[in-house]
This record gives structure tokens, sequence and C-alpha cells, in this order.
């Protein structure tokens, strides 16, 4: 059979799934093209660059949060991976991000700054300090990391968490460089995933890396463990994107966990186009369900009123979203910072 290697390595990077996707064929017996090797051991080389430039730049802001009495704690990146799949190595990372209590935002944003951090104009708005809950800080003058300190765990158009102190507060501890970095517990982690590929599957964005993701962690949880992230789900208002990922795990990856709820008919929003829409969301193609049906899918209904409050309130959110988007951008705090070029462009997308 003729493969176009070529094709499999684009979609690979874009999905961010080439070294799973080369570690799989391997583990069938496939035997890849000599320039799809060239293109995974590129691509391994620019993991180890990014992700080793984050381990590294994590330990010093570790150092300069603990000194500055902040409880935080770390998710994603190269630690979170190490939780999925082993290793910190699997895709690349550029992003620190922090998770902080709403009213530690001004005393971490002050030591980060102090720390040689700066906050471009455009990550300032109302935008992104109200409805993502989150803001991005440059490194200036040095190699470093960016670091995204977030105070909320999912953004506009999806039902969010209730409440993201029992986050902080349910905490795994990671050894890295000497220093103990606070973690996301991995029953949290699981839950987040679910929450950033429905997020990503809303927005048209890939949301293939997130899927795997949360496969990864599912698996990694005992039976008993599996019951409580269902419930912290169902206290946390976010069964439904629980139940909504666990559909597509199965259906992409054949992941079946007896001990969770019934699934989502994810098929009756996309119909033949569910998996373009995970792997390959630019396919002009594909006919995507509109906001407000996907909306009222992820909206959980265990409670009377439940479902039609939570739409109203999210849908209400997101629409005061767009109003603040457009909004313009305060004048730089920082004095001859600039922004890397094309570095905010692109960084969220609105549904």
């Amino acid at each position: 059979m003729d493969v176009d290697w070529a094709a499999v390595t684009r979609l690979g990077m874009n999905s961010k799934l080439l070294v799973q996707a080369a570690n799989g064929l391997r583990r069938i017996g496939y035997s890849v093209s000599e320039g799809f090797r060239e293109d995974e051991n590129g691509y391994r080389k620019f993991i180890l660059a990014m992700n080793g430039l984050n381990l590294t730049s994590l330990s010093d802001i570790a150092v300069v949060l603990r000194q500055g009495g902040i409880e935080y704690i770390l998710f994603k990146g190269p630690i979170g991976q190490c939780d999925a799949y082993g290793n910190y190595f699997q895709r690349p990372s550029s992003d620190i991000d922090l998770l902080v209590d709403r009213r530690d935002f001004p005393r971490c944003t002050a030591l980060l700054e102090r720390a040689g951090y700066a906050l471009p104009a455009e990550c300032d708005r109302i935008w992104w300090r109200s409805f993502l809950g989150e803001q991005h800080f440059f490194s200036v003058g040095q190699r470093r990391a960016t670091v995204d300190l977030h105070h909320r765990l999912q953004q506009p158009g999806c039902p969010h968490p209730r409440n993201v102190g029992a986050f902080l507060t349910d905490v795994a501890t990671h050894r890295l460089n000497g220093v103990d970095i606070p973690c996301m517990s991995l029953i949290h982690a699981t839950l987040l995933a679910s929450l950033s590929f429905v997020k990503s599957l809303v927005q048209h964005c890939h949301a293939a890396a997130y899927l795997a993701d949360f496969s990864a962690l599912l698996l990694r949880l005992s039976p008993t463990e599996r019951v409580e992230l269902h419930r912290r789900a169902v206290a946390q208002n976010v069964e439904h994107s629980l139940r909504f990922a666990l559909s597509c795990a199965r259906s992409m990856f054949a992941v079946g966990v007896p001990e969770l709820p019934t699934l989502i008919p994810v098929e009756r929003l996309f119909g033949d186009d569910l998996v373009r829409a995970i792997f390959t969301p630019d396919d002009p193609a594909i006919v995507w369900p509109r906001l407000r049906q996907l909306l009222w899918a992820l909206c959980d209904n265990s409670r009377p009123g439940q479902r039609l409050g939570t739409y109203i309130r999210v849908g209400g959110s997101f629409l005061a979203s767009k109003i603040a988007r457009k909004l313009p951008a305060p004048r730089a705090k920082t004095d001859g910072f600039s922004c890397p070029e094309g570095a905010i462009a692109g960084l969220k997308h609105s549904a």
C-alpha cells in the first residue's frame, strides 16, 4: 500500500501527535520511509530544545514563587506529559501554565516582573484578565519560556468549573532539579484534559492532542479514582464535558471505561465529520454544529433547571467576551519592551 508520508508528517505535526504516531507505527511493525524518519528526528530534537528550556525556566520560577509565598499549581507542559506518558518529551511546549487564586494575581504579577518578565499591553486587556482569566508574561533579555498565569480553567463559550479553588487544594508534588513543584493531581489533570479538549473542539482548533492526553491520563486512574473523577465533574458542573470527551475517546481511540457514566452521542452533532473536526479542523469541508447546539449538549442536566441556567450564564458570558475583545489595549507597562514577533497573534481563538 502506498503511503503519503509527507501527509502523515503534516498531520502528526499539526495535531502534535507525531511522536505517538511514530511509536505506534513501530509497535505494529510498520516500515516507515526515510523521509518520515528524518522529519521525526528533527521534530524530536525540536521538542527536546523547547521542553528543556521550559523545564529549566520552571525551576527558576518555582523558586521565585516559593520565596514570595504564592500558592500555585503547575499544569500541562512537560510535567503534564510525564504524568500522562512517562516522559517529558512527547510534544513541544513553550509555555509554563500556572494556576493561582484570583486574589493572588496582582502579587504574582509583581513577582514575575521583578524576576525579569514583562506583560505586553495586548495581554493586559479586560478580555484576557476577566474573560480568559489568564495573562502571558514574556521574558525580557533572556531566553526563557513564556509564563501563562491563570485564575480560570476554561474559556468563554464552554461551561467552566464552578470552584477553581478545589484544584489548588488537591496538589501533587513533582521533584525537578532539586525543587519540589506543586502540580495538579492526576484526577484533576484528567478532568482538565477533558475541558481542554472540549474548548479546542468548540473553537475549531486542533483537539487531538488533548484527547490523547485525556485518554492516557484516564487509563492511569484506578477504578476508584475514575468514580471520584466523575463525582468531581458533577460537583464542578462540567459532567457533560467529561462525558463528551469520553464519547470521543471511545470513538477515536477505543477507550472504554465501565466505571464512568453513559456517553453523549457526539455523532449526532458531527455526523461523519467527527474525525476531521478533531484531527484536521482547518478542513473547509467540515460541517460544524452551531455553537448553541454544542453548548446545549455540554450543559449538565442532573438537577431541574440546571441546563437552562448554565446555558444562559455561559452564553451571556460569551457574548460579553466578544464585546470585551474589541476594547483597546492600554499603554505598555514596560518601557522599551516589545513582545516577540508573532507571539501574541493566534495565542487564543474566539469560538
